[in-house]
């Protein structure tokens, strides 16, 4: 398989004043971070909060200004489905505006082509036309992470980060999301990194899941490895605890 995307030896800090009688201190968020990303494949970051899952989602997607070592792209556009539907959206706009606009940041399209990749997305992701006059708050959790989802692959990426994009939605909700994702994976050939701190929901979607605690990588194998034969103390908490 050819790569989508290297981390190569990332670190990262940040760093907190210190008081009248104190010195400045510095927290490491990631430490050495380096892994692949591999076209088709969906692969699991997971850790508990604080691990430094999403500081390197930030860094790929070129949101954090300041890291050590080296982040190759072998695609263009990576998108990101945010985690929480109720706030990921516009509310004072329309669905429609919503998924045109990166059509119109990004591609040289007429406005009835806007259209027809509108409808298209929206129909992909189990909606209909009449959606795109809808504003987020006539619709429900399940059906405005569908719209997230729209959003982000309207522009046809190849690479799609998803933080955390199931955990505000409801265990059945949760699962026809997920093979909502699924089913896109394999319709336009993307690659998933998806952050996730429920090591339930990462069997579901992954093939490969990394395991961070504390800004290092403490676990890189299969999904099956993973939970077979966890080799690291706290990737087998983690696996009992999703028992």
């Amino acid at each position: 398989m050819n790569k989508i995307l290297e981390v190569k030896h990332v670190s990262a800090s940040y760093t907190t004043q210190g008081g009248a009688f104190s010195r400045e201190k510095v927290q490491i968020v990631l430490h050495d971070v380096s892994f692949d990303l591999y076209e088709g494949e969906a692969l699991g970051l997971v850790g508990e909060s604080g691990s430094g899952k999403t500081t390197i989602a930030r860094a790929i997607l070129g949101f954090l200004p300041k890291y050590e070592g080296e982040i190759i792209h072998y695609s263009k556009r990576p998108q990101l489905i945010f985690q929480d539907p109720y706030t990921a959206l516009n509310p004072a706009r329309t669905v429609g505006w919503i998924l045109e606009e990166p059509l119109k940041i990004y591609g040289k399209f007429d406005k009835a082509e806007r259209r027809r990749r509108i409808i298209e997305m929206l129909e992909n992701v189990g909606l209909s036309e009449e959606y795109m006059t809808r504003r987020p708050s006539e619709l429900s959790g399940g059906q405005r992470q569908r719209v997230s989802i729209a959003a982000a692959l309207i522009v046809r990426p190849k690479l799609v980060i998803a933080d955390e994009p199931v955990s505000a939605l409801d265990v059945t909700i949760q699962a026809q999301i997920l093979q909502l994702l699924d089913d896109m994976r394999d319709k336009y050939g993307l690659s998933y990194l998806f952050i996730s701190h429920d090591m339930n929901v990462v069997y579901q979607l992954c093939d490969r899941v990394i395991v961070m605690k504390k800004g290092v990588i403490v676990e890189d194998n299969t999904i099956d490895e993973i939970f077979d034969h966890p080799k690291h103390p706290y990737t087998r908490e983690l696996v009992e605890a999703s028992r």
